[in-house]
């Protein structure tokens, strides 16, 4: 299952317009951090015939709350790092679709807030990061135009594979955050990396790991060499 999350959305007509998308590319799970007043009558009339994926929204006080039992959650942002902010390099929608079929488990894709999106520690709690390419004129898009962006290119992926039978073992949870676990130690006890540096070798480790969508025998392989 693949969630939609709206972490503290401002306008009710965006809202609807996103339901509205969902329906569009068969996804069904609306979660929203925030206010149910965000779901009035203008969010219905932008719905149209998506009305019922807002009767069905789910409310969240926190972020936390809204991604507690999700295996994989994906951050989006309109805000492209570089080497000198490495915790927001990011992959295209077209990378996310190629390769989110292939994860397992529930999965939540998180977007932010219409005026200034998602904060460095909510991104941080995140597994990925998703950026869509728009001109430097004009980078930042509409909250749901952002939205339609990546679901239609999940759903197109979707099509394409319908009688395809994915079968590579990719790396769980469990696996992944064992391997990050050993990474971390590992880090922790060489004395030749700077302190001030340790934390940015363990943000963009667990960056890696999720980029790459490892297999589970590349994982253990991987926290042997570190144990």
């Amino acid at each position: 299952m693949i969630s939609v999350i709206l972490v503290n959305p401002k306008y009710s007509g965006n809202v609807g317009s996103i339901a509205r998308v969902m329906m569009n590319f068969d996804f069904e799970d609306l979660r929203i951090v925030g206010n149910r007043n965000i779901i009035n009558d203008e969010a219905y009339m932008m719905a149209v015939h998506a009305k019922e994926i807002l009767d069905n929204a789910k409310f969240y006080e926190s972020f936390d709350d809204a991604i507690k039992d999700l295996d994989f959650v994906i951050a989006t942002s309109g805000a492209r790092g570089g080497d000198r902010n490495l915790k927001r390099v990011p992959i295209t929608p077209k990378e996310l679709a190629d390769k989110i079929l292939e994860i397992k488990g529930n999965i939540g894709i998180v977007f932010g807030r219409e005026d200034d999106g998602l904060r460095n520690e909510e991104i941080d709690k995140c597994d990925l990061l998703v950026s869509i390419p728009t001109s430097e004129k004009y980078p930042i898009m509409n909250l749901s135009h952002a939205v339609a962006v990546i679901l239609y290119e999940i759903y197109t992926k979707k099509v394409e594979n319908r009688f395809l039978d994915i079968k590579m073992r990719e790396a769980s949870k469990e696996d992944k955050e064992l391997l990050i676990k050993k990474f971390n130690e590992f880090i922790d006890k060489n004395e030749k990396i700077p302190e001030h540096k340790k934390e940015l070798c363990k943000i963009i480790f667990k960056r890696l790991v999720n980029r790459a969508f490892i297999s589970g025998k590349e994982a253990w392989t991987l926290m042997s060499a570190f144990k």
